[in-house]
């Protein structure tokens, strides 16, 4: 009896170390493997408990005091909480496993966040699971999950209509990873692979950069587009045709003037910021022309009559009328 105790302190030992409690990777053969040893340790610890069984009745027939295997028990109610520890991550990182090859315009974001917050909240929590929240491997299981619940919302801000190009390369820029973003395969996957996780401030301070420069773009776009279409209007004055009223185009000058000046404290304006630096060059180009051509032109009507319709004044000032 004292040899078997021994084997039991020993065997408990083993168990301890070779049981999967702290394996943290859930790849398809880590999981198999989990349940490999969970398998052979079950048949190995029912093995012993057998022996004690025979030991104790070998006690009972003898009439000696029947010894107690705390250590055996203690094994056979870990085994199954390792059983539900990793049925619980088989269960889990398959849903993940599952969910991955989802397209990109299929991505139920929404969905998924659901599904991810009731598994926190009714399978892998840890008031739900007191006898395995020490281990390591649930414990990493958790960390997936709430991985997961980070990057979801993630993803679901990605899908935002203003995401161009130059924001995904910017994307990959900050996770130091590539993925082909428009392929037709591109997938749920390709988006774990990233890690947003550990990028969330990024993510979401580059999505709401998209939308401001796409308000900048279209800002950008309407200014052009008015100015294209935009004309001086003259009438004749005498036999010369001059500047009529300007008040609707200076304002828009102004008007434009400040909304450039506004994209220019932007610091979402880099994608575009020659083109807006050019445009606040021709407004205020423009203001200076117009201001300057409206002075010489009430300054010209003022003359004309002077220089042009008096004689004595051409013959005093003859030079002068030849100047003007």
């Amino acid at each position: 009896m004292r040899e078997f105790r021994l084997r039991v302190d020993d065997f408990r030992q083993e168990f301890r170390d070779s049981c999967p409690y702290h394996v943290t990777a859930a790849t398809p053969e880590a999981i198999n493997a989990a349940y490999e040893k969970v398998d052979e340790y079950y048949t190995k610890t029912f093995a012993m408990i057998s022996e004690s069984e025979r030991l104790r009745n070998l006690e009972t027939l003898f009439d000696l005091t029947e010894s107690k295997f705390k250590q055996l028990d203690d094994c056979r109610v870990d085994l199954l909480h390792l059983k539900k520890n990793w049925d619980l991550i088989a269960l889990i990182d398959t849903q993940f496993d599952a969910w991955k090859k989802t397209l990109w315009d299929q991505i139920d974001t929404d969905g998924l966040i659901q599904q991810t917050r009731d598994m926190a909240q009714k399978q892998t929590h840890p008031n739900v699971n007191k006898e395995i929240k020490g281990y390591k491997s649930f414990q990493s299981l958790n960390d997936r999950l709430k991985n997961m619940s980070k990057i979801l919302p993630l993803i679901a801000q990605l899908h935002s209509k203003y995401m161009q190009e130059r924001h995904w390369k910017k994307l990959m820029a900050t996770t130091c990873k590539a993925i082909n973003f428009a392929s037709p395969q591109f997938c749920l996957d390709d988006l774990i692979v990233l890690e947003l996780h550990k990028y969330e401030a990024d993510v979401e301070e580059l999505v709401e950069s998209a939308q401001k420069e796409d308000k900048i773009e279209n800002k950008l776009k309407d200014i052009i587009k008015a100015w294209d279409k935009m004309k001086f209007e003259f009438e004749m004055h005498k036999d010369t045709p001059i500047l009529t009223e300007t008040t609707d185009i200076v304002e828009l000058v102004e008007q434009h003037g400040m909304d450039i000046q506004t994209m220019l404290s932007s610091k979402d304006v880099a994608e575009f910021r020659d083109t807006v630096e050019k445009w606040s060059h021709y407004m205020k180009t423009l203001e200076i022309v117009i201001d300057k051509w409206k002075k010489v032109q009430s300054d010209w009507r003022i003359l004309r009559p002077i220089f042009i319709e008096s004689e004595d004044i051409r013959a005093q000032l003859p030079e002068s009328t030849v100047v003007f």
